[in-house]
């Protein structure tokens, strides 16, 4: 089984969401409820790494990036030898080749 690491900007981008969710959109359950489900979504990862498509950028990256969809955000990570790195978290409608480089 893998080991789940969140890089400090995937946390950082969690913490952005879930505030936006609950003070401007004051919609505290509504953020609750897209935590567990990232939770769940992401612990599935330990299990099945490659489970999710390779992100497909327009410029090639250092590293392979997959993504899990969760409601309507993406979560970018990658497999190492013994990890699941999460990198990002982001809303699914954002410029992403603009946020992952």
């Amino acid at each position: 089984m893998y080991k789940l690491k969140y890089l400090p900007l995937a946390q950082k981008d969690l913490r952005d969401i879930i505030n936006y969710i609950a003070d401007n959109l004051k919609a505290p359950k509504a953020a609750m409820d897209l935590v567990d489900a990232l939770e769940r979504s992401i612990q599935r990862l330990q299990r099945f790494p490659f489970s999710c498509r390779v992100y497909q950028p327009i410029e090639p990256l250092e590293d392979e990036y997959r993504t899990l969809t969760v409601k309507n955000y993406l979560v970018f990570y990658v497999v190492t030898e013994h990890e699941v790195e999460i990198r990002r978290i982001v809303y699914a409608m954002m410029d992403i080749k603009n946020i992952i480089k």
